[in-house]
C-alpha cells in the first residue's frame, strides 16, 4: 500500500525538525522595504523560453530599467522543462541573473513550478503565435492525478537539485515551490497535494532562504501554514477599485499578524471597475491596458512586500486575459515606458523622466483582428 500525500508530508516535517538544529536561521525581510515586480524577458512566452533564450545582455539591460525605478526585488519562474532538458546551460544562465540582479541591488523571488496557464505537447512549448504560445502548467498536469504520485519523484529530483544548490543563496529574496495550487478539479486536476508534497521536501532541505507559496486566496495560503510556510503571499491583479484591494490587504496583514509571519502582495496590475476579465467578465478597451497609478498609492499605504505584474510590456500571460486583448508591463525593450505616469507612481519620483511610448506589441493587432 502506497502511503497517503499527508503521511508523506508529516514524515518530510518530522525529517525537518531533526536537522533544524543544524540549518541556519530563516532570514526574516521587513515586508515594508520589498518593491518588485514579475519579470518575463520580453520575447518570452513563458519560462522555458526565457531561459532557453537567456540573454545576459538583456537581463543587464531590464534589471537596469527595474533600478531606475527603484525596485529591489523581482520575481522570476524557474523551468523544470527545460532543466531536464539542459542542466547545465540552465544553472549557468540562473547564476548569471543572480549574479546581475546582485549588481543592481535586487534579490529574486524564484517560483519552482507552475500551476497556471496551458499544458502542452513538448513541441508547442516553443510556439510563439499569439493564438497558442501562453504559460506552461509545469510539470504536466497529468502528473498532478492522485493516481500518478509515483510521478512526483521526477519533479522532486529537480526540487532536491535547486534547494541543493541555492538555500542558503543570500541574492535569493524567496523560494516559492509553487504558484497558485487548487483544490478543485476541472481542466487541471486538483495540484494542492502534488504542491503540499513538494513544499514539504523543500522545507525538510531548507537553509536561510524562506520557503513560500504562490497564492490567489487567503485560504490557500493558510493551507500552507502548517507545514511551515515562511511568507503568505496573495494575488489581487484586478481589483474593481482601491478600496477593495485595501479590504484584501487589510485582511491579508490580519492572518499575517495571527501567524507572524510577513505578507507580501505578489501580483497586482490595476483597478477594473467594470469586471476582472476572468471567466465571463468582459473588459471594456480602455481597461484593457496597464494602469498601475490606479492602485500603487493603496499598496504603498501598507507594510506588505509588493511585486506588480509586469516589469516588461507583455501580451497577458494567460489565455483568459490575451483572449480579452490584456497587456501588461511598464517598460518597453528600448527603455520607454507605456505609461510614464505608471512608472512615476511605482518609483514614487513625480519627476522622473521617461519617454511614453503606447505602440501595441508587434503583431498584436492582427492577432486581435483574427479572433473578431
Amino acid at each position: 500500500m502506497k502511503p497517503s500525500t499527508s503521511l508523506l508530508c508529516l514524515a518530510l516535517l518530522a525529517a525537518n525538525r531533526c536537522l533544524a538544529a543544524d540549518q541556519p536561521a530563516v532570514r526574516r525581510d521587513d515586508p515594508s522595504t520589498i518593491r518588485g515586480a514579475v519579470y518575463v524577458s520580453s520575447g518570452a512566452y513563458n519560462a522555458p523560453q526565457m531561459w532557453k533564450h537567456f540573454s545576459l545582455e538583456e537581463t543587464r539591460r531590464d534589471f537596469g530599467y527595474a533600478r531606475e525605478i527603484h525596485l529591489n526585488a523581482l520575481r522570476v519562474w524557474a523551468s523544470y522543462e527545460y532543466w531536464q532538458e539542459n542542466p547545465e546551460r540552465f544553472k549557468t544562465s540562473f547564476d548569471e541573473m543572480l549574479a546581475v540582479a546582485n549588481t543592481n541591488g535586487i534579490r529574486i523571488l524564484v517560483s519552482l513550478f507552475e500551476r497556471c496557464g496551458r499544458a502542452c505537447p513538448p513541441g508547442d512549448m516553443w510556439s510563439t503565435n499569439p493564438l497558442t504560445a501562453f504559460a506552461v502548467i509545469s510539470p504536466n498536469p497529468e502528473i498532478f492525478r492522485p493516481e500518478h504520485t509515483h510521478l512526483w519523484s521526477e519533479p522532486r529530483t529537480f526540487l532536491t537539485w535547486f534547494m541543493e544548490h541555492y538555500r542558503n543563496d543570500e541574492r535569493l529574496l524567496a523560494i516559492e515551490v509553487m504558484n497558485e495550487p487548487q483544490n478543485k478539479d476541472g481542466n487541471v486536476p486538483p495540484s494542492m497535494p502534488f504542491a503540499k508534497a513538494m513544499f514539504a521536501a523543500a522545507k525538510a532541505m531548507q537553509g536561510s532562504v524562506p520557503l513560500t507559496i504562490g497564492n490567489d486566496t487567503l485560504a490557500h495560503a493558510e493551507e500552507f501554514i502548517p507545514l511551515g510556510l515562511d511568507v503568505i503571499q496573495f494575488h489581487d491583479n484586478f481589483p474593481a477599485s482601491g478600496h477593495d484591494l485595501e479590504t484584501n490587504i487589510q485582511a491579508a496583514i490580519a492572518l499575517g499578524k495571527k501567524n507572524n509571519l510577513p505578507v507580501w502582495l505578489t501580483e497586482w496590475q490595476r483597478a477594473r471597475p467594470g469586471g476582472t476579465g476572468w471567466g465571463n467578465d468582459k473588459i471594456s478597451p480602455s481597461e484593457t491596458t496597464p494602469d498601475y497609478a490606479s492602485l500603487a498609492a493603496t499598496v504603498r499605504k501598507y507594510p506588505v512586500g509588493n511585486f506588480f505584474w509586469s516589469l516588461m510590456v507583455k501580451k497577458a500571460y494567460l489565455p483568459a486575459q490575451r483572449m480579452k486583448g490584456t497587456i501588461n508591463g511598464l517598460f518597453w525593450p528600448d527603455g520607454s515606458v507605456w505609461s510614464l505616469a505608471d512608472a512615476r507612481a511605482i518609483a514614487k519620483n513625480p519627476g522622473l523622466n521617461l519617454t511614453e511610448a503606447h505602440s501595441l506589441p508587434a503583431g498584436f493587432l492582427d492577432y486581435l483582428n483574427a479572433k473578431k
